[in-house]
């Protein structure tokens, strides 16, 4: 094999990754089909190449994870399972060349199923012995048009089965055009906001019919010292002076005052509390707060009232949050986000009155934050190349390449993270580190064991052992979740311990000038079952499960004497099961437990209100509700995993109660409406009752980032669901607390017309001016009597159709006449108009039923429209 023989390949070797069926056997497997073809004048070796892929589904799971991978007879090829989603495809004895314009086919079988595009990972790379990698130029982009298309219910549904115990029909199609009309039917258009103010005010008395100019340049900022940060954050959006003398009138005034405002029966005061007064007939604007945070909402607030001519309406508003704890949390481990992105994401969240960053700084396939005197964590634990045995860099998962570059491979200088801290602390956000710990560990034990290598080379022996955090040759055997099987550091080594202090020292030190460390988050999620089983170092217990709660001891008790508190996954502080590990083992003032695992119909649906009770401050992270790496809809075309629910809508977060958890369960996860019974058990044992609400602390949505390659990506997984977030977390709405459910879902419903009209009308405009790219919802359709109508999730937001097979794009409005039978495309612009949403078709020869010929129109249509959608989406 020479190298212009591999750049050959990589150029001329199309590669189509097809998913043939999901519903072969129940839940156990799918089968999918790789198609190779020769589009290039020479052939394609039949030996001395390897193919590299990540898939998040164990490939051949009869055979692999196992060292010497397993051979496909009837195709040649031997299948390998590296770590993590890593495989290799490599022929064997009696493969034959693959000719100029032939197509060789093989396929094989992997665990679960596949019903999306983006589960199929980009970046697919060769490999020979010698020689530098190549990715496959058919692999490449986020367009993933290597990836066929899902156009029949064996393809896009999950499973379908009965048998003596158990069935499961995954009830889940694509979206219509006419199911999405039907979805939207009560959204009514209102041709305004329907709110000013997001998240909603406690208290809020508004007259549009007087208003102030701010636009003219005669007014002033006066502030005290305390409040000088937000005042001169208010003052240079607006291009005013700021000073500490009052002058007659038109001023803006800062003033401290511990203001109080009326929550649940009481008068509530806090350091987030604040006050504002917009007086037209004195032109003045009055904030009043106890502290900085209040002073910055109320400046947050005052320019959300402000229109595009800079006037601000007759305005009195008392207002403070529901819950201290309002978090985003954003995953850098799995995928890299630099620091420009994360100043923004920051910006955003003062605009929106969030609270908490919660950085994920470390997982399986990276670390990412610089720690002096541990510069293998970064120098291998934070790169992703073609290097099998991982001594130089981890493997590229996740589409990252062959070759260190963005996003697999990157880290936070010690400049960097404080940077991040710096302007965090300049808009009372709190920035909370987590480094996952002793599960998600590959990264940092890869790290570890190359500094033991390169020790060891050097003769320094004792030095090479000091921060090693695996047994050598641990028999243990084990899978994780993830596909990988040796990913948990050890809690029966003193050197674990060692290299913890290290990190968690060198964290506190890294804020203290800045913003002191009050919370430290050790991960404690997903370790695998089996790990640490045989270990000759854990020998000292035969009660297996004591040895995570030796490590969470320990942690505890290094945080505490640092008098930090202490945070986890819901299951990093529980024993196997729901039960918590007793509250009184655990020496930290503060326990956060972020209760994240709440499928509804596997029993677990009560852990949150659990740990509240035993004693743990909870921060609501239910899955079902705010994991936002999940699709918008059920549909191939749509971006996200979907282990949790099939898809995640800005109307299910909005409509979230963290209070009333129950009544947040719809359906499970095959989309069949739920029983009490299937979720709370018999005698309700899974449902415990709330006896300890003031341990609910907070909400937090969350961006894990597998899939998550580019800014935008992220920002259309984001927005506009963290809109939902950032309301529910802050204002509590009368209906969360209505006990009818009748009378519930009706409040419930208005409210949300309002904040969809809202989003439509003023927010989203908002984003479009950050640059924020967030996800545009497809409109919903329907033909009656040959006319089109058409209605959108969030009204104010303009629909356009094509009868032309998209040459020509009308705006639509009211109805509007089809005269011949053709297929309607349809999307809907942004608020901007900028940008357009997916492309989705609607035939006139379907009649009021769609049902008979959902099959026909996706798949006559579904190329084209991926390929529209793509076009205006990146």
């Amino acid at each position: 094999m020479r190298q212009e023989t591999l750049d050959y390949m990589a150029t001329f070797m199309n590669i189509r990754y097809q998913v043939i069926d999901n519903i072969r056997d129940s839940l156990k497997l799918f089968e999918a089909e790789l198609s190779f073809t020769n589009q290039g004048e020479d052939p394609i070796p039949a030996s001395e190449w390897e193919l590299y892929w990540c898939q998040m589904n164990l490939v051949e799971p009869d055979f692999l994870p196992r060292e010497q991978g397993v051979v496909i007879e009837k195709y040649k090829v031997k299948l390998s399972h590296l770590q993590g989603c890593m495989f290799k495809l490599e022929p064997v004895r009696g493969f034959i060349v693959i000719r100029p314009g032939e197509t060789r086919k093989i396929r094989f079988v992997s665990e679960n199923f596949s019903v999306a595009k983006s589960d199929v990972i980009p970046n697919w790379y060769l490999s020979s012995s010698g020689l530098e990698s190549r990715v496959l130029v058919s692999t490449t982009g986020e367009s993933l048009d290597f990836v066929g298309e899902f156009d029949t219910p064996n393809k896009w549904k999950r499973y379908d089965w009965k048998d003596e115990k158990s069935e499961g029909h995954d009830l889940y199609d694509p979206f219509t055009p006419r199911t999405r009309y039907a979805m939207n039917a009560d959204v009514k258009d209102k041709g305004r906001p329907g709110k000013l103010v997001i998240p909603t005010p406690v208290q809020m008395a508004i007259d549009t019919s007087m208003t102030l100019n701010l636009e003219t340049r005669d007014w002033i900022v006066v502030a005290p010292p305390l409040f000088l940060n937000e005042a001169e954050l208010l003052a240079d959006k607006l291009g005013f002076d700021v000073t500490d003398q009052k002058p007659y009138s038109r001023f803006i005034w800062f003033h401290q005052v511990d203001v109080k405002v009326r929550m649940k029966g009481e008068d509530v005061s806090s350091d987030e509390v604040y006050s504002l007064e917009i007086d037209p007939v004195k032109s003045v604007i009055e904030i009043k707060a106890r502290a900085g945070p209040g002073a910055l909402y109320a400046v947050k607030t005052l320019l959300s009232l402000m229109d595009d001519r800079k006037l601000v309406p007759r305005t009195t508003i008392v207002d403070g949050p529901r819950y201290p704890y309002r978090g985003v949390m954003l995953d850098v481990g799995r995928n890299f986000h630099p620091k420009d992105r994360v100043i923004r994401l920051l910006d955003t969240m003062a605009d929106y009155k969030l609270n908490k960053l919660h950085l994920h700084l470390s997982d399986d396939e990276g670390w990412r934050l610089e720690i002096p005197g541990l510069e293998e964590l970064t120098e291998v634990g934070s790169q992703r190349c073609h290097d099998p045995e991982e001594t130089e860099c981890l493997l590229p998962f996740l589409g990252s390449g062959p070759v260190p570059s963005r996003p697999g491979s990157g880290y936070y200088t010690i400049e960097d993270y404080q940077d991040i801290l710096r302007h965090a602390k300049s808009l009372h956000i709190e920035v909370i580190p987590e480094l996952d710990m002793p599960g998600h560990g590959h990264a940092t034990i890869k790290a570890m064991e190359a500094r033991k290598k390169k020790l060891l080379l050097e003769n320094k022996v004792a030095e090479a052992q000091r921060y090693v955090l695996v047994e050598e040759n641990d028999p243990s055997v084990y899978k994780s979740i993830q596909l990988y099987t040796d990913n948990a550091i050890n809690p029966c080594l003193q050197s674990t311990y060692t290299f913890i202090t290290k990190v968690v020292q060198t964290v506190h030190d890294l804020h203290k000038n800045i913003m002191p460390l009050n919370i430290y988050h050790f991960g404690g999620d997903e370790v695998a079952k089996g790990a640490w089983e045989n270990s000759t170092a854990c020998g000292f217990t035969k009660n297996k499960k004591d040895i995570k709660q030796l490590f969470v001891r320990h942690m505890s008790n290094l945080t505490a004497d640092m008098g930090l508190d202490l945070a986890a996954w819901e299951d990093g502080v529980m024993e196997a099961g729901s039960k918590p590990y007793p509250r009184n083992i655990l020496q930290n003032r503060n326990v956060y437990a972020y209760a994240w695992d709440n499928i509804w119909e596997w029993g677990q649906a009560g852990r949150a209100y659990t740990l509240a009770n035993a004693g743990y401050k909870v921060v609501m992270a239910q899955a079902t509700h705010l994991y936002f790496d999940h699709p918008y809809e059920p549909d191939p075309l749509e971006r996200g995993l979907y282990w949790a629910p099939r898809y995640t809508d800005a109307r299910k977060t909005f409509s979230f109660m963290a209070e009333n958890l129950y009544m947040n369960a719809d359906v499970a996860r095959s989309g069949e409406p739920l029983t009490h019974k299937a979720m709370c058990g018999l005698k309700g044992e899974f449902c415990p009752p709330l006896k300890k609400p003031k341990n609910i602390v907070g909400m937090q949505g969350h961006l894990w980032s597998e899939l998550i390659r580019n800014r935008d990506l992220a920002d259309y997984m984001l927005f506009p669901r963290f809109l939902a977030l950032s309301e529910r977390a802050w204002h509590e709405a009368a209906w969360e607390r209505v006990k009818d459910n009748s009378s519930r879902n009706e409040q419930r419903d208005a409210d949300w017309v309002d904040f969809a009209n809202t989003l439509g009308y003023r927010e989203l405009r908002r984003l479009d001016e950050k640059g924020l790219k967030y996800s545009v919802p497809p409109p919903g359709a329907i033909i009656v009597n040959n006319k089109l109508r058409t209605n959108v999730a969030y009204p104010g937001l303009m629909v356009e159709y094509s009868v032309d097979n998209g040459d020509t794009w009308c705006q639509h409005s009211g109805e509007v006449d089809l005269v011949h039978p053709t297929t309607v495309f349809l999307r809907t612009r942004s608020a901007n108009s900028d940008r357009t949403s997916r492309v989705v078709s609607l035939a006139t020869y379907e009649g009021n039923s769609a049902s008979g010929s959902v099959r026909l129109i996706y798949s006559l249509s579904l190329l084209f429209m991926s390929l529209l959608s793509l076009m205006h989406m990146h």
